[in-house]
């Protein structure tokens, strides 16, 4: 039973939101002093279960129109959608109200609350630490998407009033808040039990937790380490030492290998329900029998806003056969063009457990062994809603489930993976390599590639791609150049479509990737017919008039596809270092002088 879904939201964790203590004054509907001092543990988990759906995203919010945290590497170069995302190309603009934006205190002030007055429920102190934990988890988790979003935010231990001296604050140092935030997971890896003993893989745990210090610790140790800013090495070390922890086997945690190699990475994210999955930390649950159902494995195979895995991302999959970079590989299909089915054949097994193949078989999906249809191109041939839609010709696979395709919407059972044992073994990796610590690769990359039954190891000093080394130039790490370039191309590739890319681009400084031609696939002619290779050459096409128009996308010169071309004039862009954090929404600069001034370039 999905019973965080089930468990109704307590009417009083909505009273105790206030509005952002910036403009407007709070308004208590109810006495929380009384509250608190009767609150059983069934009432400090409603107040928690409030939190949950808004500040776990998963595969969005039940009723929502979205890709949940897919949309995340829309950001990024790894998923490219239809309709150009603003963030990619750097068209973004200083916003002016914090509607829809990370600048909402609304999550903090409802932690603080709690934090400040949950000792004074008559609860026994194990439940109520219990449920602390959790308050504390939330808080470090939104004050972590803060501090991603515009670097500097003012930390607030407690919860505002109309005469706070805090009210109106200018911003903390990273460094203050990330001290902080590592203080405060601290304090719930303590208090909450582990996955293993609670036994809720959809309530927080020690477990996640202690993730969540890992991916944090990474994220900052690595974004100081390149962009010069100190405390880099100490980070590391907490995030090597964190997932560590995660790796004894106490905690029980083990890799998902599903019904064989050849299907346990598709199947993994294919599951309705992740209490008795070793590789799941925590994960977010959809019932659509209570009407919390989701709608991405229908998104996906719809098409209605066509999705594609980027040709930049396709190309980083590793032959099968030789181990080695397909630009080295010599392999036909692979070094040279011939069809797109041998393109994807012969590959790190995850490719085709991760996109389509036009060729029939059980790796075709959606598909149904044709031709990617490219949205807006390809859609007006006879049986053309036979085929699956794709904006680039990689078609994700990866989230959809046959059994789940329907017409109807909001239908999906799909539980989402927030933390999943995967990501733990790839932070004890980079983090290793990056100190010159041992990187364990038998325990983590190898272990990773031995799941789908790819045999290559990685080794602690790798060949030299070309590809990486002009993706990643500047390594600083104390480890082999090369290892730490592997190791994050076995992040790309494992947790793809997880929302993680564009954050690691933005912590390497790599910001300068999403620059590069969009590109897509290579129309293979073998495919399509005359006209509609036409259609990609010459990016006209035939509406039902009989007149010639746009097509929406072309070929570039070295025959792969041009995604944007044609549709977005103004070409992407990206500012060092404007573009490696966001702009303070306008009318909080106002309201607040002491926030000033906004965040570089901005």
């Amino acid at each position: 039973m999905k019973r965080l879904y089930i468990i109704g939201t307590s009417l009083l964790a909505f009273a105790l939101q206030e509005c952002d203590y910036l403009d407007q004054t709070p308004q208590d509907t109810i006495d929380k002093d009384g509250f608190f001092a009767s609150a059983n543990a069934q009432a400090l988990e409603q107040y928690c279960n409030d939190l949950y759906p808004k500040l776990i995203n998963g595969h969005g919010n039940p009723g929502e129109y979205n890709f949940g945290m897919m949309e995340e590497d829309f950001k990024s170069d790894d998923i490219l959608p239809w309709d150009k995302n603003d963030i990619s190309f750097g068209h973004q603009t200083a916003p002016t109200d914090k509607e829809g934006t990370e600048w909402n205190w609304d999550n903090i002030r409802a932690c603080n609350d709690f934090l400040d007055n949950y000792m004074k429920s008559t609860e026994n102190i194990m439940q109520k630490h219990q449920y602390a934990g959790e308050i504390l988890f939330f808080k470090c988790l939104d004050y972590f998407n803060k501090v991603r979003t515009y670097g500097d935010v003012p930390w607030y231990t407690h919860a505002l009033n109309t005469t706070s001296e805090d009210l109106y604050k200018g911003r903390d140092s990273r460094i203050v808040v990330i001290d902080s935030i590592v203080k405060n997971l601290n304090q719930a890896i303590e208090w909450l039990p582990m996955k293993k003993d609670d036994g809720k893989v959809y309530r927080i745990n020690k477990d996640a937790a202690l993730a969540l210090k890992a991916r944090i610790c990474l994220f900052e140790g690595t974004y100081r380490r390149y962009h010069g800013m100190e405390g880099d090495a100490k980070l590391l070390e907490e995030a090597y030492d964190a997932a560590g922890e995660l790796m004894k086997p106490e905690y029980g945690h083990s890799l998902f290998t599903g019904s064989s190699p050849s299907k346990a990475y598709y199947e993994l994210f294919i599951q309705s329900n992740y209490n008795s999955n070793p590789e799941i930390l925590f994960s977010k649950e959809y019932d659509p029998a209570v009407g919390k159902g989701n709608n991405l494995t229908r998104q996906i195979a719809v098409g209605e806003s066509p999705i594609g895995m980027s040709k930049s991302c396709a190309d980083e999959y590793l032959c099968l056969l030789t181990g080695k970079p397909i630009s080295q590989c010599g392999c036909p299909g692979h070094t040279t063009v011939t069809t797109f089915a041998a393109e994807l054949q012969n590959r790190d097994p995850r490719m085709l457990q991760t996109i389509a193949t036009p060729e029939d078989g059980e790796y075709t999906y959606y598909l149904q062994g044709k031709a990617p249809m490219i949205a807006k191109v390809i859609t007006s041939k006879e049986g053309a809603e036979k085929y699956g839609t794709s904006s680039t010709g990689y078609a994700i696979a990866k989230y959809y489930n046959p059994s789940e395709y329907t017409s109807s919407h909001h239908q999906g059972t799909l539980d989402a993976p927030i933390f999943r044992y995967a990501e733990v073994l790839l932070i004890r990796a980079e983090a290793g390599a990056e100190l010159g610590k041992d990187p364990e690769l038998d325990k983590t990359i190898n272990a990773l590639r031995k799941r789908v039954g790819f045999t290559a190891s990685l080794t602690s000093s790798p060949i030299e791609d070309p590809k990486l080394v002009a993706e990643y130039p500047i390594i600083k790490g104390a480890g082999d150049a090369n290892l730490i370039r592997e190791i994050r191309r076995e992040r790309r590739i494992e947790m793809f479509g997880e929302g993680l890319r564009y954050s690691d681009l933005m912590r390497w400084a790599c910001g300068k990737l999403l620059e590069a031609p969009k590109e897509g696939f290579i129309p293979d002619p073998t495919l399509y017919n005359a006209d509609e290779m036409k259609i990609f050459r010459t990016g006209k096409t035939v509406n039902d008039k009989g007149e010639e128009i746009d097509a929406g996308v072309r070929l570039f010169s070295d025959g792969t596809l041009d995604l944007y071309g044609q549709r977005v004039q103004t070409p992407a862009k990206f500012e060092d270092p404007k573009h490696y954090l966001f702009a303070i929404p306008l009318n909080e600069l106002s309201l607040n002088p002491n926030l000033k001034p906004n965040n570089p370039g901005w």
